[in-house]
């Protein structure tokens, strides 16, 4: 297989559970495709900032933090499972700046500073407490992301860190990212999160051990979201948390099984890892 098809194949793999189908609905209205699911659904446009550190296992010298604002757009679906219980499921492509200056941001003079812009595409799945007024919502979201990373470099920077660098820099480099939060909404129009986002960012996407690796992923989320739907169908008031909290917990899990090796369990490179605090706002309409 040559390295363009190569290249397709692994576009097409990465964007398949996220992204609709290319069937083309005229009466969907969003963005002319047809959802990858059908019913009842609210467009919803979501600001968000945060501040994070930035790190790699392996460089020796000093990497600033960022600060970062955040849109989405996307589709939100709420299902009434219980009297007073909210099945969400929300979709949407996101985009992302990240700056170790900005807002007002210093940088050391001895660190590296850094610029990210980031797009892509994620979800957004757990259960809500419905109080009437308002509503209480834990959730787990994962994203995936094509990232393109710029460097200030101080002085006197070792050859190992100026190569860690140079992997990453110069063009748009595949990622993902996991984050658990809660978020409490006013209404049915506003709401307010507050979420801990861990990502990792590939200095080269290698598509066979990448997909092994999201495929072993993807199998213990799916188990544990199994798992956790039977805990809300016998425990409606403990079980939206439980929810949230085993998904995270086993994404986070793997994410930290990723930070040395990019493809765990497959041997791969380290890759460069963010891990932020935000604070966003949702309108949904």
């Amino acid at each position: 297989m040559n390295t363009i098809a190569l290249r397709r194949l692994s576009i097409a793999a990465c964007l398949m559970p996220l992204l609709s189908t290319s069937e083309v609905r005229a009466d969907e209205g969003s963005w002319g495709f047809r959802q990858i699911w059908d019913g009842p659904r609210k467009p919803v446009i979501e600001l968000t900032s945060g501040t994070g550190v930035v790190r790699h296992r392996l460089f020796l010298g000093n990497l600033s933090g960022t600060n970062q604002a955040e849109l989405k757009l996307g589709y939100s679906r709420a299902k009434p499972r219980y009297e007073n219980i909210v099945d969400l499921d929300e979709k949407f492509v996101l985009f992302n700046y990240a700056a170790s200056n900005l807002f007002g941001r210093a940088v050391a003079a001895e660190d590296v500073g850094s610029t990210m812009i980031r797009v892509g595409t994620g979800s957004r799945t757990g259960y809500a407490y419905d109080f009437g007024g308002s509503y209480l919502y834990p959730y787990h979201q994962t994203a995936m992301l094509w990232t393109k990373l710029t460097t200030t470099r101080p002085s006197g920077m070792s050859a190992a860190d100026v190569e860690i660098l140079d992997r990453y820099e110069g063009a748009f480099r595949f990622g993902a990212s996991t984050e658990s939060g809660v978020a409490f909404g006013v209404g049915d129009i506003v709401s307010l999160r507050v979420g801990y986002e861990a990502s990792v960012l590939y200095p080269r996407h290698v598509f066979w051990p990448w997909l092994g690796s999201y495929a072993l992923a993807s199998i213990g989320v799916g188990a544990i979201s199994g798992f956790g739907r039977e805990i809300v169908d016998t425990s409606p008031t403990i079980g939206p948390i439980l929810y949230a909290l085993l998904r995270g917990g086993v994404a986070y899990g793997y994410y930290l099984l990723v930070r040395d090796n990019q493809y765990w369990p497959f041997g791969s490179e380290t890759p460069l890892t963010t891990e932020s605090f935000k604070v966003g706002i949702s309108l949904t309409f």
